[in-house]
């Protein structure tokens, strides 16, 4: 299981935005989750951090909405991995494709 690890106001501004229908419906148990790991939390200690163990889907859900907080781009990995995936089938076909690299003609 993937564990997050934001501080307390982190974790309160991912929940406030995850339960206040700002998104896409939350994975079911995340926002009860995150509750429940704040109602531990010292009131005067915004900067304390906690970890927090989540489900594959209930991990996303927060770091794309900590993403989008922070300013960053949240479909900036899923389009990294796409970059990366396309890379490696043009490397894999130029391999494969039985040419010899240095002169431009087939084998």
């Amino acid at each position: 299981m993937p564990r997050i690890t934001l501080s307390v106001e982190e974790w309160r501004a991912v929940l406030h935005h995850l339960d206040g229908g700002q998104t896409t419906p939350p994975p079911p148990g995340v926002v009860e989750r995150i509750r429940a790991l704040l109602s531990h939390a010292a009131s005067g200690w915004p900067e304390q951090i906690f970890a927090l163990e989540l489900d594959d889907s209930s991990a996303e859900a927060v770091r794309a909405v900590h993403l989008t907080l922070s300013g960053g781009d949240p479909s900036l990995g899923q389009r990294a991995a796409s970059v990366s995936e396309a890379m490696g089938i043009i490397f894999q076909h130029q391999q494969d494709d039985g040419r010899d690299p240095g002169s431009g003609v087939g084998r």
